[in-house]
């Protein structure tokens, strides 16, 4: 009996259009047999629509997309649209295993590990570098992993090492790739779990942005299933190759199943960055598709301060975990407008 798979992304107004369009054409491209799976996109919020160009181009690669208003409850906290769209992806699109993709991902090789063994439920792959994730007993940040484990009732502990550092820590995973088999209602343990943690007003010291992806990790493991670990050319960390640790670290972009660019497309000094990357081989024909894709999409979107607002918050939610709130990034943006 074959196995259907089903493709889940949101794309709202803005950047995520021109991320979920390069998604959706490099899985048309390079999807192998997966090529013409089908791909559901949600904008869950209320608000303009997406462009018209954008919906003629989802129409012209087979995308479905729908504004429908999911996220009532927590509007404000955009990364809720992930957990809401993935709850109703669960429980309305008639498919074996549902796949969610943030849309800042790129295919370059058909991703057969999403038809998972027949023994695991999920697949995913660890965070990349330690952030708010708990080395275990003593840490600074694992009271807040207990608190997420009390809400889950989370009954065995679990370690995995980050990709950066090779650190071992409480099971943490990156929620921007996600195979779950529907029937094993992974999404929407979740969803009930988030409305819980938010609730009893529970978030990481550094600030309530990864909520969504450590509360992801504690309903895995409270729901005791066997993991499966996607390969390192999974979701590669494309702009932080030059710090992952060896058994991560990719040495030729025709190995690389998918990338995770982050925000790496989004400045006009994107081609430096991707020039930067050491000991990498970009001579491929996938790798030259992807800079011409970043062309003709227009991708650089984010003024030159964004950059540096970024990096000022990265440094606010450190000062978090020593009880120090400050906003300086919050003024900067206001003054600036953007």
């Amino acid at each position: 009996m074959s196995i259907s798979i089903a493709f889940v992304i949101c794309t709202e107004p803005g950047r995520l259009e021109k991320q979920s369009l390069l998604l959706a054409e490099s899985i048309r491209k390079f999807g192998g047999s997966l090529k013409d799976t089908p791909i559901y996109s949600f904008h869950p919020r209320k608000g303009e629509p997406i462009s018209r160009d954008t919906r003629n181009a989802f129409e012209s690669l087979g995308v479905f997309h729908e504004q429908i208003i999911l996220n009532t409850d927590f509007h404000e906290y955009y990364l809720a649209n992930k957990i809401v769209t993935c709850a109703y992806a669960e429980q309305n699109i008639d498919a074996d295993i549902l796949v969610w993709l943030d849309s800042d991902k790129c295919f370059f090789a058909e991703p057969k590990e999403f038809f998972l063994p027949s023994n695991y439920n999920i697949g995913l792959r660890p965070e990349t570098g330690r952030g708010i994730g708990s080395k275990g007993k003593g840490d600074i940040q694992d009271s807040y992993w207990k608190k997420l484990y009390e809400i889950c009732e989370v009954k065995s502990e679990i370690f995995v090492n980050t990709l950066i550092g090779n650190t071992r820590v409480r099971a943490y995973w990156n929620s921007g790739m996600v195979a779950t088999r529907r029937d094993a209602g992974i999404f929407t343990a979740w969803k009930n779990n988030f409305e819980k943690a938010m609730k009893l007003k529970i978030s990481p010291p550094q600030g309530i942005y990864f909520l969504e992806q450590s509360l992801l990790s504690a309903t895995v493991c409270s729901m005791e299933e066997n993991i499966f670990t996607f390969s390192p050319s999974y979701s590669y960390p494309l702009p932080l190759h030059n710090r992952l640790s060896k058994p991560a670290k990719l040495k030729n972009f025709d190995e690389i199943v998918s990338i995770h660019y982050f925000n790496m497309f989004f400045y006009n000094d994107w081609e430096k960055s991707l020039n930067s990357l050491r000991n990498l081989d970009k001579t491929s024909d996938k790798f030259q598709w992807l800079r011409e894709s970043i062309d003709r999409h227009h991708m650089p979107f984010a003024s030159p301060s964004h950059k540096y607002i970024l990096k000022i918050r990265k440094i606010e939610q450190k000062l978090r975990v020593f009880r120090l709130k400050i906003n300086l990034s919050g003024l900067i943006e206001r003054l600036l407008g953007s």
